[in-house]
């Protein structure tokens, strides 16, 4: 355990507000000492190398210097201090930049005291954990973090299947202790809107109040709440009593309503909340949690910026098994042919429906097979330019935060276009290489017997093939090629030699002085000694 009090430095360009905030801490219960007040950026970063705190609470908007170019240069000189950013609305510009530097909390004027401490006893608890981790002893989870129950919601609830599995070999196994009652997961998603999908990647700190939020809005009205991020969705899982349905739907409204108010600080950023069916079974767990994310995926028809219930949703269509499978044949012709052409014709063909009767979540299923399909084709031809892996990831990020059809569709059709056409480079680029080999062993060997088999020996490559590919680098099938560089040979010595027609034919690799009199004047529409009379 921590041993001293941590020091904790307050800012705000009002003194009274400073004197707020240092009466509505509890020092002594959360171990904390405070260091001083500051009421400019500059006074409190002078403030932050002299004394070192742990804990930085700072207005965002603050004379001089504001909180976020402070918070900027403490991380470029590495100084280990936690931030909670107090912001009052509207200051979005402010708040979205502090997204950038993973400040630990958010608290909105007028500030709330049991917010506040809430939001010092979790940094203390991550503190505690990780001084007690570096002094090898063994710690319990921290408030937010949750790492067994956080690994169940990820992996464990789609192994748990069978609905004769006792609750009690459940509660044995995995040490969480689940109570007879109602099961349900959640998945949130906060999104952009109008905006770039970068300014996704520097959520993390407001994914991480979230879960804290939720976690403080349902935990005593739970048996138990498990929490994890996966991908850019937030994912609860709750077990709560099956008499309490009707309070779930007030505290999640609460949640929610608390969750808008924070986001207000963030112009165009909107919160969607896929709430899946509650069941009986803890073996409903996975089943909730794909109700889950089919309702917040249902936000690209309906829009974003609001709760969606599973079991609330106006009817979806879907897909008949066999159209399913021809789209699929088809889409796996065109990855396999490397057709673009003809794999956006199938992808507009598929997109080309109205929205009330569009198949969204057949759709997205398929489209998460087509990045199945782009990586078992290892289609990357091993370039580095071209790694499947992580284009396949980029469609899956694109796929879960699309916000209409269109954009649902660019998520795939671009990338895809952008994997076919590095495929075509590299195929002509490995193309290349072995016909500008052929070309100058022909122009070194051109009077020896030369055949396509010795040519494809040099290059490793099957005859046939070799053909094909000179023929489209060159314009010319292989005997053709090199007939008409002898013939050109030829022609120099004709004009520039004293060699007679048959030692001239010999000389460019002809065997037959007869055949090379008659080649020549296919080529050239004279006989060899005619070409010589006008050159003479």
């Amino acid at each position: 355990m921590i041993s001293e009090r941590m020091k904790v430095l307050i800012a705000d360009d009002e003194f009274l507000i400073c004197e707020l905030i240092k009466k509505m801490i509890l020092w002594d219960e959360l171990q904390l000492e405070f260091a001083g007040c500051a009421h400019n950026g500059q006074e409190l970063f002078e403030q932050i190398q002299e004394i070192r705190p742990a804990i930085v609470i700072t207005d965002i908007s603050m004379p001089v210097m504001d909180g976020i170019e402070l918070i900027r240069q403490t991380r470029y000189l590495n100084i280990p201090c936690r931030f909670i950013i107090v912001s009052g609305y509207k200051q979005f510009e402010y708040a979205h930049n502090a997204l950038k530097y993973s400040v630990d909390d958010y608290i909105l004027k007028p500030i709330n005291e049991d917010e506040l401490n809430q939001a010092l006893k979790k940094i203390m608890e991550e503190l505690n954990s990780h001084q007690s981790q570096a002094a090898g002893e063994a710690m319990p989870a921290i408030h937010t973090e949750y790492p067994g129950r956080s690994f169940f919601l990820k992996r464990i609830i789609w192994e748990i299947k069978d609905p004769t599995v006792p609750l009690e070999q459940v509660i044995s196994e995995y040490g969480i202790d689940f109570k007879p009652g109602l099961f349900c997961i959640l998945c949130l998603k906060l999104d952009f809107v109008n905006q770039s999908a970068d300014n996704l990647d520097n959520i993390g700190s407001l994914n991480k109040k979230l879960i804290s939020m939720f976690h403080e809005e349902f935990e005593n009205f739970c048996f138990q709440v498990l929490s994890c991020m996966e991908g850019s969705a937030i994912y609860l899982g709750i077990n709560y009593p099956r008499q309490a349905a009707g309070s779930f739907f007030n505290h999640l409204q609460d949640f929610y309503q608390k969750a808008c108010n924070l986001l207000d600080l963030f112009a165009g950023l909107k919160i969607t909340v896929g709430v899946g069916d509650s069941y009986d079974k803890i073996s409903s767990f996975g089943q909730s949690n794909k109700d889950a994310m089919d309702a917040a995926y249902y936000r690209i028809l309906s829009g974003c910026g609001q709760i969606l219930y599973w079991k609330k949703l106006p009817p979806v269509p879907y897909l008949t098994e066999v159209e399913k499978n021809i789209y699929l044949q088809q889409f796996k012709k065109a990855i396999e042919s490397i057709n673009i052409t003809d794999f956006m014709a199938t992808l507009n063909q598929l997109f080309f429906r109205p929205k009330n009767l569009f198949p969204l979540f057949d759709i997205i299923d398929m489209l998460g097979e087509i990045c199945q399909m782009l990586v078992s084709m290892d289609l990357s031809l091993d370039q580095e330019e071209l790694p499947i892996d992580y284009l396949s990831s980029q469609i899956h990020y694109a796929i879960e935060n699309a916000l209409s059809l269109d954009a649902l569709k660019a998520a795939v059709s671009e990338p895809v276009s952008y994997i076919f056409e590095n495929i075509h480079k590299a195929v002509q680029a490995q193309n290349t290489r072995p016909i500008r080999m052929v070309l100058k062993y022909i122009e070194e060997h051109y009077t020896d017997p030369i055949r396509l088999e010795d040519a494809a020996l040099l290059v490793t490559l099957n005859p046939a093939y070799l053909s094909n590919i000179f023929k489209k680098e060159t314009g010319e099938n292989f005997v053709d090629y090199l007939n008409s560089y002898r013939i050109g040979q030829a022609r120099e010595l004709l004009k520039d030699s004293n060699l007679s027609i048959n030692e001239i034919a010999y000389s460019t690799g002809f065997q037959d002085a007869r055949y090379f009199s008659k080649l020549f004047k296919k080529y050239v529409g004279i006989t060899p000694k005619d070409y010589r009379k006008i050159y003479s």
